[in-house]
């Protein structure tokens, strides 16, 4: 008897068992759709709104203060100080084989020409003969005859790879450069970069700068030396780009005494008299780097939301531009001089933007 209690008790455990797991199995459903909808009423609300094409980010006033986002109003100034950029010692020795070919050529059709000359002559000489009652062979004046004729044609090709080597030493260097190739009688600084005695530096300059004027002169020093600065001539423009896309380039002549080869440096231009530029500066703590570009948020920015009540709490991300550094910053044009720029907290607007951007990504 007790032995088929025992037995009842075991299967009423087991049924006890299995009516939990069923109910956890189908519970789990409702579970998980009860924690989605918990976790979209938590949500919080998106602080940035599209506005004809433009991302406005809006941060209540308490917020600014707890996350440390600072303003200051621009004020407009005029700009005239030294223009600071960089460059590269450029190797010319691509140029120095080309004077190499260059003498090799003339030389070629030099001694082409001279013996040219003496198989005219011979070639007149036994015409002469030939017609003097035949005391030349006829098959010897058409051997004399093909000997011109292969000298002529011998001279036409130098010729023309002289025309090629001049035209291509050009398109690559320049024509002021070019002279080096070229040229016996050279000017200075040419003479310079020739023998060694100087290098010649690729100079990046930005776009609103006024190109350089015939044997004007820059300062330069090596990137990652504290050397006093040397004096750079100006050559001619570059025919190469800069590899970051960075304003025009242009071909100066330095002393060879501190450079070396792909060293970079670093460029002072000093400023022309009477050439002042209005504009505002851009506090260095303001920029911000997105997609490889420099931003900064301004307060109000735009006239897009100049109607908007909470023009205090609303911000417009803006490119700058990078050309012009100065020691306070960047010196920009086509700025509103009363804007007020985000000084402290621009990192932490372009992360809730950028948060935004992807919310956006993920619903499309």
């Amino acid at each position: 008897m007790n032995k088929k209690y025992t037995i009842i008790i075991i299967l009423q455990a087991l049924l006890i068992v299995a009516l939990f797991w069923v109910m956890v199995f189908y519970g789990q459903d409702e579970y998980e759709a009860y924690q989605a909808e918990q976790e979209e009423e938590i949500e919080s609300p998106s602080r940035v709104a599209e506005v004809q094409g433009i991302n406005v980010v809006t941060l209540p006033l308490a917020t600014q203060q707890n996350s440390g986002i600072q303003t200051a109003k621009l004020a407009s100034t005029t700009f005239q100080g030294e223009i600071k950029s960089f460059g590269y010692v450029v190797s010319i020795d691509r140029l120095i084989e080309a004077k190499a070919q260059y003498i090799q050529l003339q030389s070629n059709i030099h001694l082409a020409r001279a013996g040219s000359t003496q198989k005219i002559q011979q070639y007149q000489r036994l015409k002469t003969l030939n017609e003097d009652d035949k005391n030349v062979s006829d098959l010897a004046v058409q051997e004399s005859l093909a000997a011109v004729n292969a000298d002529k044609n011998t001279i036409s090709a130098a010729a023309l790879q002289l025309k090629n080597l001049q035209t291509t030493v050009e398109l690559q260097w320049g024509k002021e450069l070019a002279k080096i190739a070229f040229n016996n009688n050279l000017s200075p600084h040419l003479a310079g970069l020739l023998n060694k005695n100087n290098m010649l530096v690729q100079v990046s300059l930005p776009l609103n700068t006024v190109s350089p004027l015939k044997n004007s002169t820059i300062k330069i020093t090596p990137l990652t030396e504290t050397f006093k600065p040397v004096i750079a001539v100006y050559v001619s423009p570059a025919t190469n780009s800069d590899s970051n896309g960075f304003g025009n380039t242009f071909y100066y002549s330095a002393p060879a005494n501190l450079l070396r080869i792909g060293m970079r440096v670093n460029v002072e231009v000093d400023p022309i008299v009477g050439d002042e530029t209005k504009g505002i500066i851009i506090p260095s703590n303001a920029v911000v780097w997105y997609a490889g570009k420099p931003w900064a948020y301004f307060k109000q920015a735009s006239n897009i939301v100049a109607d908007s009540k909470n023009s205090e709490n609303e911000f417009v991300r803006k490119p700058i531009s990078t050309d012009t550094e100065i020691d306070a910053g960047w010196f920009n044009q086509g700025v509103d001089a009363d804007s007020e720029v985000v000084i402290s907290g621009a990192q932490l607007l372009l992360s809730e933007e950028f948060k935004y951007l992807i919310k956006n990504e993920n619903e499309d």
